[in-house]
């Protein structure tokens, strides 16, 4: 069973089922394979994405639990499940690998605290 809060998502394709996993793992080899870190993937996908692209972020989501799966067989599964169930599982999986900030994480790492003052002595000599 896929763990969206770990960037898993699942989808049929035929009569079989894929799981797509964006983890640490996959967007290092994403990077070392495209030259673009996450938000450059991210931003290509929704400005100007290319099957060429898309056919490569898939079948490097597909290794962790379809390990082996090349690149051209990637191309064939997309085929399979077609471009709305690949875009829908795609987006599915990369929104659960990276989750929007709450409003408590995003207002508390903008915070700095003030800096305490130290006590003294207590008498002014």
């Amino acid at each position: 069973m896929p763990n969206p809060l770990r960037g898993q998502a699942s989808f049929k394709a035929g009569a079989s089922e894929f799981t797509l996993v964006f983890d640490i793992n996959t967007f290092c080899e994403l990077e070392d394979e495209t030259g673009l870190g996450v938000a450059d993937l991210v931003e290509q996908i929704q400005d100007k994405p290319s099957f060429k692209l898309l056919r490569s972020i898939f079948c490097a989501g597909l290794q962790a639990h379809h390990p082996q799966t090349s690149i051209v067989e990637a191309g064939e599964i997309m085929s399979d499940a077609g471009l709305d169930v690949m875009k829908d599982a795609l987006a599915r999986a990369l929104k659960a690998a990276m989750p929007a900030p709450s409003d408590d994480t995003a207002s508390a790492e903008g915070k700095v605290k003030p800096a305490r003052k130290r006590g003294g002595t207590g008498s002014n000599s």
